[in-house]
């Protein structure tokens, strides 16, 4: 069963903390099926794990054949990706919505 796409980006909560990772996993996974924009331009802490669960995401997006993008990022999500070397994690997208 396909859901109809997302109109609204998923708001990334402010602190992605270890406690926050379990939280945002059920969250992602309510919106599986269908394009996913994240807005990740409030994110004042990334944890590891919460990238962990990013990542995870995009992976299963992606074996999903379904676009997983950022629409924002703010400095510290940025920071966040550079502390963990994920660097050009965002940047390498290229699944982009139409």
């Amino acid at each position: 069963m396909r859901r109809a796409p997302v109109t609204e980006p998923y708001k990334l909560p402010s602190n992605l903390s270890l406690d926050q990772a379990a939280p945002l996993r059920e969250a992602l996974l309510a919106l599986r099926g269908a394009p996913l924009e994240i807005d990740a331009s409030d994110v004042e802490r990334l944890s590891g794990p919460c990238f962990q669960v990013l990542a995870a995401a995009r992976k299963t997006w992606e074996s999903d054949e379904q676009p997983f993008v950022f629409t924002a990022a703010s400095p510290a999500f940025d920071k966040g990706l550079v502390l963990m070397g994920a660097t050009a994690w965002i940047s390498a997208q290229e699944d982009r919505l139409p």
